[in-house]
C-alpha cells in the first residue's frame, strides 16, 4: 500500500481522533461533555488521545487497533501468520526502527511495508520516506506486538546498545579499546537484560561466552531459550560479565576461581533476589543468575489443577492424623508449590506446623519455618531431631536427601506426626522402593507411608498462535491404548510463535499429577519388595491415571503439545501389559 493510499481513510489526525470519540459516544462509553474533558486531558498530558482512551479503560489495545484500521483502511498486522523477511530487516536501520517505533515486514518491488502501533501524521511519514529512501506501506499493530517484535528481531536492550555504540565511536580517537563509553552504558545494558528476563517470567539467566560470540539464555517454564541479542554485543562480553560481578559484590580481578554472590532488583513495584554464580571457563567466565521473587505468593488448593478425584484423595491424605506423604518429581516440577498449598489448607489454630527447608521459598503466617545451614552443621537431619522436641502436629521436610533424614522422617510419621516431604523419583510406585534403598526397613516404610503424589509441570500452548497439526502415526497405537473408547479424530496442536508468547509457542504452565494412596495391598507389596513396575501396573488397575495418560489427555484437548508430553514423560514408550506407565 502506497503512502498516498495510506492517507485515503482520513484527512488528518484531529479528524481521526474526533471520529473515535464519536464512536465511543454512540456506543454509550462516554458522554459528549466527557469527550471534551478527555481532549483537554490529552492536550495537558501531551499524549495522543487514542492512548489516553486505552489507559482509561474505554478501549482495549485490540479494539483501538481494529477501529483505527477500519477508519484509515490500513490492514491489521497479524503476527501469527506474518513472515518477516530478512531483506526488509536489512532495509531499515536499527536506529530508525527504535526511534520511530516501526517494524519492517516485507519489500514489494521498491516499497517497504512497515508495522506501526499508531497512525503517522504526513510530516513524520515524509521524514521516514527520506530516511529509508523508498515508498512506504503501513500495517497496524498493538504497542506490545511492536515492542516484542523489535526485541526479537533487533535484540534485547537495542536502544541502550545503540547509544553505547555511538558513545564508543565518539571516544574512539582518545581510547582504542572496546571499553570506550562503557562506564555508564554497560550497567544500563545489563539492567535491560535482567528486566527483560524478569518480564519473560524467566527463573534463570545463563551468560555464556563462546569463541566467537556471547550467548545469553533464559530458562522459561523449565526450558532454556536463546535470548535475542544486538549484533556486535560480543565485543562487550568482558565488560558485561565484570558489571554483573560488581553488582553481585564479587572480585572482578579474580577470573580463575568460582565465585558466588547475590544482588537485589526492583521492577514494577516487585522486589527480586538474584543469586549469582560465576565459573571460569575456556573463553572467559560463565555467569548464572537465579531469579527469586520476594513477593511471590503460593497457590491455593483450588489453583493447583488437580482432577476432582485427585483433589479428594489429596485432601483425604492431608487430613490423616499421622503418617508420611511424599511428593515426587525432578527439580523444578512444582513439588514445593503443592506442599505449600497443602500446608495452607492445614494451617489453623489447632495445629502446630514446623517446616525445615533449603531455602524457605514462601512465608506463611502462623507456621514456624526453619532454613538449613550446612556450613554450621544445621542439616535436615539435625534440624528434624530438634523439631520433634517442639511438639509439632505437622512437619514439612523440604527434601529427603539421605538415609539419616529418611530414617528420622519415617520415625516421626510412626510416632503420631503428619510428615510431608519431597523425593526425587520418576513416579509414585518407585518412591517406596527408594526409601527401602536408603536403608529403611520395608515394614517401616509400609507402616508409615500414607500416599505419594508424582507431578510434572507441562507447558500450555499459546492461545494466540495455536494451530492444529497431524498426529504422527507412530503414536496412534499408544493413544488407542490409553483411550480405547475415543471416538473423535485424533488431533493435536502446537504454537506457531508470536509476540504474545515471545515466539516460543507456549504461554504459562500447569501441573499434572499422579496420585497413589497406599492401602493394605500396596503395604504387602512393599514388605515383599515387589518391583516398581508391578506396583505401577497394580495402581493403574485400581484406576490411578499415570502421568503419561494425563499428558495425552491434555494434548488431545489442545492444552499442550505432543512434544511437551514427550519431554516431561520420556520419549520412548512401548504400550503393553508389562509396562502400563
Amino acid at each position: 500500500m502506497s503512502a498516498e493510499h495510506a492517507l485515503e481513510g482520513y484527512r488528518s489526525l484531529p479528524v481521526l481522533r474526533a471520529r473515535l470519540l464519536d464512536q465511543c459516544i454512540e456506543e454509550g462509553r462516554m458522554t459528549r461533555d466527557a469527550s471534551h474533558d478527555y481532549e483537554q486531558h490529552a492536550a495537558w498530558k501531551k499524549k495522543p488521545l487514542e492512548r489516553l482512551l486505552v489507559e482509561e479503560g474505554l478501549l482495549t489495545e485490540e479494539e483501538l487497533i481494529m477501529r483505527l484500521a477500519a477508519l484509515t483502511r490500513l490492514p491489521r498486522f497479524d503476527a501469527q501468520t506474518a513472515h518477516i523477511s530478512q531483506e526488509a530487516l536489512d532495509a531499515v536501520p536499527a536506529r530508525a526502527a527504535v526511534h520511530y517505533r516501526i517494524m519492517p515486514l516485507s519489500l514489494h518491488h521498491s516499497q517497504v511495508v512497515l508495522a506501526t502501533d499508531h497512525v503517522r501524521d504526513p510530516e513524520e511519514e515524509a521524514q521516514l520516506r527520506v530516511i529509508l529512501g523508498r515508498p512506504i506501506g503501513w500495517m497496524l499493530c498493538t504497542p506490545r506486538e511492536m515492542e516484542e517484535c523489535i526485541t526479537h528481531y533487533y535484540g534485547i536492550g537495542i536502544s541502550t546498545f545503540l547509544d553505547l555504540e555511538e558513545s564508543a565511536s565518539g571516544l574512539q580517537a582518545a581510547r582504542t579499546d572496546s571499553d570506550a563509553g562503557e562506564a555508564q552504558g554497560i550497567p544500563a545494558l545489563v539492567n535491560d537484560i535482567m528486566r527483560d528476563a524478569i518480564r519473560s517470567n524467566a527463573t534463570d539467566i545463563h551468560v555464556e561466552p563462546e569463541e566467537d560470540r556471547l550467548r545469553i539464555r533464559y530458562r522459561i517454564d523449565g526450558v532454556l531459550y536463546d535470548a535475542p541479542l544486538p549484533r556486535g554485543i560480543e565485543k562487550y562480553q568482558k565488560a558485561i560479565i565484570s558489571s554483573l560481578k560488581v553488582m553481585a559484590q564479587l572480585n572482578i580481578a579474580e577470573r580463575r576461581l568460582p565465585q558466588d554472590g547475590r544482588m537485589e532488583m526492583t521492577l514494577d513495584d516487585q522486589s527480586f533476589d538474584i543469586r549469582v554464580s560465576v565459573l571460569p571457563i575456556r573463553y572467559g567466565e560463565s555467569v548464572q543468575l537465579r531469579i527469586l521473587n520476594r513477593e511471590a505468593t503460593f497457590l491455593r488448593m483450588d489453583e493447583l489443577g488437580l482432577e476432582p478425584g485427585q483433589r479428594e484423595e489429596f485432601e483425604e491424605l492431608l487430613h490423616r492424623p499421622h503418617g508420611l506423604m511424599l511428593f515426587t518429581g525432578p527439580t523444578g516440577s512444582g513439588k514445593t508449590t503443592s506442599l505449600y498449598a497443602g500446608l495452607a489448607m492445614l494451617n489453623d489454630r489447632e495445629r502446630k506446623i514446623i517446616t525445615i527447608e533449603d531455602p524457605v521459598e514462601y512465608q506463611i503466617r502462623g507456621v514456624t519455618q526453619l532454613q538449613v545451614q550446612p556450613a554450621i552443621g544445621f542439616t535436615f537431619a539435625s534440624g528434624l531431631r530438634s523439631i520433634l522436641r517442639h511438639d509439632p502436629d505437622v512437619i514439612l521436610v523440604g527434601e529427603i536427601r539421605d538415609d539419616e533424614t529418611a530414617d528420622i522422617a519415617v520415625s516421626a510419621a510412626l510416632t503420631g506426626h503428619l510428615v510431608l516431604s519431597t523425593l526425587h523419583t520418576n513416579d509414585t510406585a518407585s518412591s517406596a522402593m527408594r526409601l527401602v534403598d536408603m536403608g529403611i526397613e520395608p515394614y517401616l516404610v509400609a507402616s508409615s507411608l500414607q500416599g505419594i503424589v508424582a507431578q510434572r509441570l507441562i507447558r500450555r500452548i499459546c492461545p494466540h498462535c495455536r494451530e492444529e497439526m497431524k498426529l504422527d502415526a507412530a503414536y496412534h497405537a499408544e493413544v488407542r491404548h490409553w483411550f480405547p473408547d475415543w471416538t473423535e479424530p485424533l488431533r493435536v496442536w502446537k504454537g506457531k510463535g508470536c509476540p504474545y508468547c515471545r515466539f516460543t509457542g507456549y504461554l504459562g504452565r500447569r501441573a499434572m499429577y499422579e496420585a497413589l494412596i497406599i492401602d493394605d495391598e500396596f503395604r504387602s507389596m512393599i514388605i515383599d519388595r515387589a518391583p516398581s513396575s508391578l506396583m505401577m501396573r497394580r495402581a493403574v488397575e485400581q484406576g490411578v491415571a499415570p502421568l503419561r495418560k494425563t499428558g495425552w489427555r491434555m494434548a488431545l484437548a489442545g492444552e499442550t503439545t505432543l512434544e511437551d508430553v514427550l519431554r516431561v514423560t520420556g520419549r520412548v514408550y512401548r504400550a503393553g501389559p508389562s509396562d502400563p506407565a
